[in-house]
Parts: structure tokens; sequence; C-alpha cells
């Protein structure tokens, strides 16, 4: 048993509660998970953490192991990030968690780029609009639009983002033009589904409350690109991020509309796992991403 491994995998089983979640963070099989530990018990002469069929429980003793360990734990892996810094090339492999439509537009290019690049790194790009568990999944990086709701991740803003109310001229012609938030009850929307959506649209204007409206439309997609062109094709009123609507709004092929109103930003962030030492490659990649979307996406003010 190599004792600084054991260290970190008893501080993450600490941190995660399970074995199976603990051992996958570290690549090693939940047998052999359950073997350290059980080596570390022998070793110390005390019991660390008390099992049941659904959680992890540590001991007095083992709270005393814990504070000890995530020390020497960090101070290893800050040594580790000094001497890896000092290397002339970031390498190893990178998975990475990817929106479909945001990944396809903007992370494939800034990855192709960065690969070019860093010849000993390998990226993995996984495509998928549902929240990953970062850990338990084996992900060294998600890429989320919208306001991180995980708390057990680390983030960084790549990029803000606002969406837009889109129509095509077709539809306005036809059904009119909203002026105020409350007008879209009676028009048909269109939905981008997803295990988060609600028929609600929520607009604000300056000092006032927040307004939610409760909209309706007989289309929905899982995709956003399919939102949009249902939107060309004046089926009904989308609301889409700025990023995929630009091209269109400057076309003419769809129009603003309560451009007097603001929407809930959609800021897109980089998270990796918190509590563990990020490789080199990993820290490269997102200052990479940073400085790609800063060129395509400006932040705003």
């Amino acid at each position: 048993m190599d004792r600084l491994a054991a260290l970190q995998l008893f501080t993450r089983l600490v941190e995660r509660g399970s074995f199976s979640a603990a051992a996958r963070e570290l690549g090693i099989k939940q047998s052999t998970a359950s073997k350290w530990i059980a080596e570390l018990e022998s070793q110390f002469g005390v019991s660390l953490v008390q099992r049941t069929t659904r959680s992890v429980h540590v001991t007095e003793a083992g709270q005393q192991l814990l504070d000890g360990a995530r020390q020497i734990v960090a101070a290893y892996d800050e040594l580790q990030s000094q001497l890896e810094e000092r290397a002339p090339e970031p390498k190893g492999r990178i998975r990475i968690s990817v929106p479909v439509v945001f990944g396809r537009l903007f992370v494939v290019p800034a990855a192709a780029t960065f690969v070019r690049r860093h010849a000993q790194v390998e990226v993995a790009l996984v495509f998928n609009d549902r929240y990953v568990n970062l850990v338990e999944e084996g992900f060294d990086l998600a890429i989320r639009v919208g306001i991180p709701t995980d708390t057990s991740a680390r983030g960084r803003k790549l990029a803000d983002s606002r969406r837009v109310l889109v129509a095509a001229p077709k539809y306005l012609k036809k059904h009119g033009t909203p002026e105020r938030p409350k007008d879209l009850q009676q028009h048909e929307c269109l939905f981008h589904v997803d295990a988060s959506s609600q028929m609600i649209w929520r607009f604000a204007k300056g000092a006032q409350a927040e307004i939610p409206v409760a909209v309706r439309g007989r289309l929905a997609a899982n995709n956003s690109e399919a939102v949009l062109a249902l939107a060309r094709d004046g089926l009904g009123i989308a609301l889409l991020a700025d990023w995929l609507v630009g091209d269109d709004l400057r076309s003419g092929k769809l129009v603003p509309l309560l451009e007097s109103f603001s929407t809930p930003p959609a800021p897109i962030y980089a998270l990796s796992p918190a509590g563990r030492f990020t490789a080199t490659a990993v820290r490269a990649m997102i200052d990479h991403l940073v400085a790609a979307m800063a060129e395509r996406l400006p932040a705003r003010a």
C-alpha cells in the first residue's frame, strides 16, 4: 500500500461519503479502496470509519487522522504543483463534459487549437446537456452555460452571455408584436426543454420587481439549435442565448423583442472538482478557454 495514496483516498472517502465515488476519483477499484482503508485501520490500530449500506461515517479517531491527512495531502499537492509549473509542456489526458450546441460552436475550435499547441495532451470531449457529477463520472472539467448550482465544484467564468427574446418577421406580421412581458401569454412560444426547464420566463426592468410570465406553446425541443430553426421558420417566439442568435439578428432573419426588459444572465463557466489538485494540463486548458472565449464572447461591463 502506498501510504500517501491511502491518505489521499481517506480524505476523498470522508468528503464524498462513498467508497465507490472515492475510488472512481482516484482511478482505483472499489475493492482496492476498501483494502487500503482496512490496512490504514490495521496500521494505526483504530477504527477510522463506520460503514452502513448507504453511507460512511468518520469516527473520532478518523477525524483526528483526517486533519493531519489533509495537511499532508495539501503539502504534497502544492509541491507537485510547483514542480509541474517548471515543466516546459503540459501533458496528460483531460476529459471534459460540454453542452451540445455551445460545445460544437465554441469548445471544439478551442480544443483543436489547444492540442495543436500541446503535443503531449489528450482531450476527450463528451457532449451532453445533462449536468454531470464531475467526481462520480470521472470528468476533469465541465463547461456549463448558466449560473452554477454545483457547490462541490470550483468555477471560473469563461464569458458573459445573456438571453434574447426573438421571433421571425413573418411570425410578427401574422400574430403581432408583444409590447410587454405579459403579452407573451397570448403568443406561441418555443421552449428549450431540459431537466431544469420551466414554462416560466422572467423579465426585469430597472429597479422594478422581476416579472415572471407563464408562457405556452405547442413546440419544444431539447436542443437550442432546433428551437432556433423553429423560430426562423416563424413558428413562435423563442428565448435564446445571444451567442446563438447573433448572426440571425444581424441578417434580419430574426427580430429582437422587448429590448427595454432584461432576462436572467447565462454566463459560461468552466467547473473542476473541488478539494483536489488540479493538473497542469487542466489549468492550461482553462486558461486557453478563457482567452479563446474573450476573442469571440467578450465580457460585458
